[in-house]
């Protein structure tokens, strides 16, 4: 079977659109792999500084040694 021009050009087209959709979709699937590596990272983050805001604060230390009176 033989295409004609026009049968041709549409299905260089098609593959020109499918290889498009195909980057477009790779793209897409690694900005969403980033975009969960960013918020794990800042999850991460918040919790650790979550975690420092919580810890007892040291108590202040007593003076220690002679006080000099005159």
């Amino acid at each position: 079977m033989t295409l004609t021009n026009l049968e041709r050009e549409l299905l260089s087209c098609v593959e020109e659109l499918g290889k498009g959709v195909e980057d477009c979709m790779r793209r897409s699937i690694e900005q969403e792999r980033s975009l969960a590596r960013l918020q794990k990272e800042l999850h991460e983050s918040l919790n650790g500084l979550e975690r420092s805001l919580q810890a007892p604060e040291p108590e202040a230390r007593q003076p220690r040694g002679f006080l000099f009176r005159r």
